[in-house]
Parts: C-alpha cells; structure tokens; sequence
C-alpha cells in the first residue's frame, strides 16, 4: 500500500508540473464550458491508460531495442503540438490586430475529446516517465496485484485531479480575467506548445 501511495503522490507531482495537459485543461476551462473541458480531460485520462497499459506490459524494452520508434512518436508527436501551438499563436495574434474579445481558440472545436487524447499521446515521454515511476511495481518483489490497481487508480487520479483544476479556473472571476486578457493567454499558451514541440524534435534528434 506504501509504494502504491508512493506512486501515486509522484504522479499527482508531475500532473500539475507545466506541460501541454495542464496548460490544456486551464485554458478549456477558463474559456469554454465545463462539459468541454471535462470532454477533454476525459481524453487525455484515456490516453494515460494507453501509456499505463503500455508501461506495464514492458513496451519501453522495445523503446530500448528499438529507438526509432520512440524518435518517430517524438516526431509526430511534435507535429500535433506545433500545429496546436500555432493556432492558439495565430488567434491571439489576430484579435490583438482586431481589437476584438477573444472566445478562445478552443471555443468552436469539433472533438474536445479527440484534442484531450492526441495532446496526452502526443508526448511519448509520457512513456519514459511511467517507466521511470513504475519500476518498483515491475520489479519481481512487487505485490502481484500492484500492476492491476495502477492500471485503474493513475487515470483514475488523472481524471480526479485535472476536474479539480477546472473547478478552480472555472471560477466567474478568473474566467472574466481570461476574457480580458484572453488574446495575451493565447499567444502565450502558443508559444508555450510551440516550444514543447521543439523540445520533443530536439530530443529526438539528439537519439540519432
């Protein structure tokens, strides 16, 4: 239970450290609905149970015989934030030029869902991560049952923790904030996933 606990409270660490979900889902909330955003958290704990899945069934060994695959995720993966990235980049841009009130970039998207999943699984680092925080329940001294509970509880928590981060910027005064300074938002939250993509080419390259 200790090094459940354990797991647990490292994975709740690095959920709220800054990245493309957590910056996703405050910025979902702060400018849509919550039934959008819960749509996008809801896709992004799914692709968490794609990485948990992954980690616990020993696919880094392939990462580790076969790098290509994790440069070619990383590649792809830095595709999908860039694209995200200059969208968000390119809106505030235009309604800083228009002098226009900013809905968000998020406000009229076909598939919250989708945008949840493919920014989780856009970052294939996720993966080295969970190996990382993971190694003691894939060690042989581990409890047989560890690997089941992870596989339910770490979404799980994914989910719990990122809909207490959307209650909190779904609050009328920081959502009137964000209408404010929503063009300001946006071209930052685009340079932000701008840089998380190079950072993800970089990386990539540097396996070569």
């Amino acid at each position: 239970m200790s090094l459940l606990l354990t797991i647990c409270a490292l994975h709740f660490i690095a959920q709220l450290s800054p990245g493309p979900d957590v910056l996703l889902v405050a910025k979902s909330a702060a400018s849509t609905s919550k039934t959008h955003t819960l749509q996008i958290i809801l896709g992004i704990s799914i692709g968490v149970v794609v990485w948990v899945t992954l980690t616990l069934l020993g696919f880094t060994v392939l990462l580790e015989q076969w790098p290509w695959i994790q440069q070619i995720l990383m590649l792809v993966g830095g595709l999908f934030l860039a694209k995200m990235g200059y969208a968000m980049l390119k809106g505030g841009l235009s309604s800083l030029k228009s002098q226009t009130v900013l809905e968000g970039s998020l406000a009229h998207q076909k598939n919250y869902f989708l945008m949840g999943l493919f920014t989780n699984l856009a970052n294939p680092k996720i993966l080295i991560y969970f190996s990382s925080v993971f190694s003691l329940a894939l060690s042989s001294t581990a409890s047989a049952n560890l690997k089941p509970y992870l596989a339910v509880i770490i979404p799980v928590q994914t989910f719990v923790v990122f809909a207490g981060l959307m209650m909190i910027m779904s609050i009328p005064k920081i959502k009137t904030l964000y209408q404010r300074s929503g063009s300001y938002i946006d071209v930052l939250s685009g340079i932000l996933f701008l840089f998380f993509a190079v950072f993800l080419w970089f990386d990539a390259i540097k396996m070569l």
